[in-house]
């Protein structure tokens, strides 16, 4: 019975009675619903237990040659030895023959058998007396085991019982497999965003190189605008796009030539027409690539005002995309509060009086009175 394989489980679910095929079925309902290996884990010990009438239980999940324990049932009291924890698979040799041979081990008298270290330990902190160890065979690999046992008197499996410890092996090998992939998709979707935001940087960091500015002014508006973000109280999930937003707001000046970028004194009308063609250039680079699509709007409408007078496509009031709004404001500050060729930085009484007058002209009203309140924490 050790080599299950598909024809295997269908042909010993075809022998369940009805009784217990109906709650194997509920468990197989249970473990589908979640895609969290702890919850998944839990569920199957707790299942394996019920179903075969013991009162305790442990999963363990097998990571080369140790035993992880995943779940338990009744849960782990405090303090108990890292030994139920962590376990070398060579230190309980019942585990180990079950993994070798894929199939039950079943020890009808734990308290009169001759145990390793490792064993008397679990069974002296668990009070065991009969105790079942079945393989988590996924195909022909054992990913796992459960642990299973009573507390009072021992007992014995019937056949029926230990078919249904295959039925369960299989249904709960699935489960934890789909939770392990699930768990390593999304480890490559952050692995994927780390890389994508450190190219951002990188962008960043050039850009400002170009433009003779430090990378601290990137770093002081990116950090502010989060800061006020969450003072307004916007999801987490959205804080991503506007910290990507922020990172690239002048993305689109890596379109801008140099006498105009880097010009040491005042724009003529000419220059000035071309600088303000940067929120365009942004958008016809980043609207391509749909990862930055949630970000655009900081690059793309962070000119614009809320009179209407700002630019690319003078834009006015709601109109303006809210992550624009907070951005202006923090930009406008951040600009007014450092060091520029022609003139000295404003102090921070100056620039907040500043961003209070321009409130319902150059800002959102609501936006200029958050980042107020804000800075004056």
């Amino acid at each position: 019975m050790g080599n299950s394989s598909t024809a295997t489980y269908e042909t010993l679910a075809a022998r369940v009675p009805a009784r217990e095929l109906s709650t194997l079925l509920k468990v197989s309902s249970s473990l589908a619903s979640t895609l969290d290996l702890s919850e998944v884990l839990q569920i199957a010990i707790e299942s394996a237990a019920e179903l075969l009438g013991f009162q305790t239980g442990a999963i363990y999940t097998l990571e080369n040659t140790f035993l992880l324990l995943g779940a338990t049932t009744p849960p782990l009291p405090p303090n108990m030895p890292d030994e139920l924890l962590r376990a070398r698979l060579d230190d309980h040799p019942r585990i180990a023959r079950s993994v070798a041979t894929k199939s039950a081990v079943y020890l009808d008298d734990a308290r009169t058998a001759s145990l390793s270290i490792a064993e008397k330990i679990v069974v002296d902190s668990r009070q065991l007396v009969s105790i079942l160890y079945f393989p988590l065979l996924l195909k022909e690999e054992v990913i796992g085991a459960f642990i299973v046992g009573t507390m009072d008197a021992p007992r014995r499996l019937n056949e029926s019982e230990m078919e249904l410890c295959y039925i369960l092996s299989y249904q709960v090998s699935l489960a934890i497999a789909n939770a392990r992939l699930y768990q390593k998709s999304q480890q490559a979707m952050s692995d994927l965003v780390q890389a994508y935001d450190a190219t951002l940087q990188g962008w960043s960091r050039m850009l400002d190189m170009r433009d003779h500015i430090t990378n601290e002014h990137t770093h002081r508006v990116v950090d502010l605008t989060i800061a006020l973000a969450r003072h307004i109280g916007i999801s987490e999930p959205e804080l991503g796009h506007i910290r990507r937003g922020a990172l690239l707001h002048d993305i689109g000046k890596m379109g801008i030539p140099d006498s105009i970028l880097q010009k040491p004194g005042p724009l003529t009308p000419e220059e000035q027409a071309i600088m303000r063609t940067h929120p365009e250039k942004a958008y016809r680079v980043l609207s391509k690539i749909d990862y930055l699509l949630p970000a655009l709007d900081i690059p793309y409408c962070h000119h614009e005002r809320w009179d209407g007078n700002g630019y690319p496509r003078g834009l006015q009031g709601e109109e303006i995309p809210f992550a624009a709004r907070l951005f202006a404001v923090v930009d406008v500050y951040d600009a007014l509060t450092s060091d520029r060729p022609y003139r000295l930085a404003w102090t921070k009484t100056q620039a907040l009086s500043y961003i209070r007058e321009q409130s319902g002209r150059h800002f959102c009203p609501a936006v200029a009175q958050a980042f107020l309140e804000m800075m004056e924490l």
